[in-house]
């Protein structure tokens, strides 16, 4: 996009949130008194309105903003009504964002609902008598496999987790994801013990098409979704076309809120029954013990230290906390954000259940507050550009196996202020604009169209530093790419732990 038309996005967007914001200012007075669900709008009030402390929810804004971490977005509503919707540059909230293993929920709610439509018998119900893929000889453990098990992260199955998920790479590597993880040996007996495993909630997913003859997101559509009023959804399917059961899913922050507000209420959505209130109260309290404090639910996080609080959380910081007794529910986003740290904040603006006195100073500095979030942080701009960026630039590197399935890399050096990067991710291209000035460019290159946000500069004359950050997609790629005649060499980090000091090796193709 050119450089005119991303300044006009810009100023749009900050316009959008004064305006949002003076709404908020003003909108205590015409709040009802009944409580009510969002429909195409949310209501909203200031943080006082409903019992919060403007000037603690600044704190810490403040302090992510101060500390740098990588949060990109952080909304509060108590009473059903929007009281802090935060978001931290560079996420704009314009885009639906990946929410990771929260996706685990969403199925599990799925499952709920077709447990109700007697669709599945119930949670004691064998998998392989809906799914009958058990390989040549196989484990007879695995004959009492249930959907309680694949629930709960009981069910046995060895997912060689330490290091990551490598069970779930291997079988997304697979022609057949729900007959690799089958096939997957037995380390405990279903329900003896929990260890975490995405493959059994891909199971899920499979089990769910079988009995339905719909994926997960078709039948998540009619039945979970649509109800609540979510309706812009990413959710790919694997070769078989089976949704994603584990994660993936991309929502809008307001849509993760609308979820957990649906949990708070027991599963009903106004006058609606969405999700069976017998399944979310079973499915918000601890089936298991992970450790001391902490239990696992159907697919949810429950904190027994502090109840009652239950969760939707995944990897890099997205997270749906419903706490019922404040009648609450917070939601997060980011690129590798310990949400951990900002929760004593949050605890600490709570001062009662009931409205309290109108804060406007510290109403005006939370509103300067949520300006600066979104504001662009100031980064290392390059200093200078070697002789040696002349050399290279267009020469593309077809790069050594890795991880990342990266199969090549090309810089183009266009003036002082912005370069270009093309890489091959598998069958993908990516080509994106690289700010040398300290300013990120975006392009709308990365997964599922969304954008990707990059900044670059010289370390030395042999070494430069290109920063990608997929934001919305949350992984936040780093190499260091050092140039050696014709030979290229990549130390690659991702900054959510998927990927650390990786290096790969590259030869120019001339």
């Amino acid at each position: 996009m050119p450089l005119q038309a991303n300044v006009r996005q810009d100023l749009r967007h900050r316009l959008l949130l004064v305006a949002s914001w003076l709404f908020l200012v003003f909108a205590e007075c015409r709040l009802p008194a009944s409580e009510e669900f969002p429909t195409a709008r949310w209501r909203m009030g200031t943080p006082e309105s409903q019992g919060l402390d403007s000037d603690v929810l600044v704190e810490a804004l403040n302090y992510v903003r101060a500390n740098h971490i990588p949060l990109h977005s952080f909304l509060i509503v108590r009473n059903s009504v929007v009281v802090l919707e935060a978001y931290f540059y560079p996420y704009s909230g314009r885009e639906v964002h990946d929410v990771a293993s929260v996706t685990k929920s969403f199925t599990s709610a799925a499952v709920g609902i077709a447990i109700e439509k007697r669709l599945i018998k119930g949670v004691d119900e064998k998998v392989l008598s809906i799914l009958p893929l058990a390989p040549a000889g196989f484990d007879p453990r695995e004959r009492s496999l249930t959907v309680r098990h694949l629930l709960t992260m009981t069910s046995g199955l060895d997912c060689n987790t330490e290091g990551g998920e490598k069970a779930l790479a291997a079988m997304r590597l697979s022609s057949d994801w729900a007959a690799f993880a089958l096939a997957l040996p037995m380390r405990a007996d279903p329900g003896s013990r929990y260890a975490y495993c995405s493959c059994n909630n891909h199971l899920l997913s499979c089990l769910l098409t079988a009995v339905t003859g719909e994926s997960l997101f078709e039948f998540a559509e009619k039945n979970l979704l649509r109800p609540i009023g979510i309706e812009d959804v990413i959710w790919p399917a694997d070769p078989k076309g089976r949704t994603h059961g584990w994660g993936d899913l991309h929502l809008h922050p307001r849509d993760m809120a609308r979820f957990g507000l649906l949990y708070l209420h027991q599963g009903k959505w106004g006058d609606v029954q969405v999700v069976p209130e017998s399944w979310v109260r079973d499915s918000s309290r601890a089936s298991v013990t992970v450790r001391p404090g902490v239990g696992y639910g159907y697919s949810w996080w429950i904190n027994t230290a502090r109840p009652p609080i239950f969760e939707a959380v995944g990897r890099g910081g997205q997270r749906i906390s419903v706490l019922p007794k404040e009648n609450m529910v917070v939601v997060f986003t980011g690129g590798g954000a310990d949400t951990d740290r900002i929760a004593p904040f949050l605890f600490r603006a709570i001062r009662s259940d009931t409205a309290i006195p109108d804060n406007p100073v510290g109403r005006q500095r939370l509103k300067q507050a949520l300006l600066r979030c979104s504001n662009p942080i100031p980064e290392a701009r390059n200093a200078r550009t070697p002789r040696r960026a002349a050399r290279i630039s267009g020469v593309t590197f077809s790069l050594s196996s890795n991880p990342l399935d990266l199969r090549s890399m090309r810089l183009e050096f266009k003036n002082r202020n912005e370069a270009a990067v093309t890489l091959q991710f598998g069958d993908a291209t990516w080509v994106a604009p690289v700010g040398l000035d300290g300013k990120r460019r975006f392009a709308p290159v990365g997964p599922f169209g969304l954008p990707v946000a990059t900044v670059g500069r010289w370390l030395s004359d042999f070494e430069f530093l290109l920063d990608l950050d997929t934001v919305a997609n949350v992984n936040h790629f780093v190499f260091n790419v050092r140039v050696d005649a014709n030979k290229a060499h990549l130390r690659t980090n991702e900054t959510t732990g998927e990927i650390k000091d990786v290096a790969v090796e590259g030869v120019a193709l001339r």
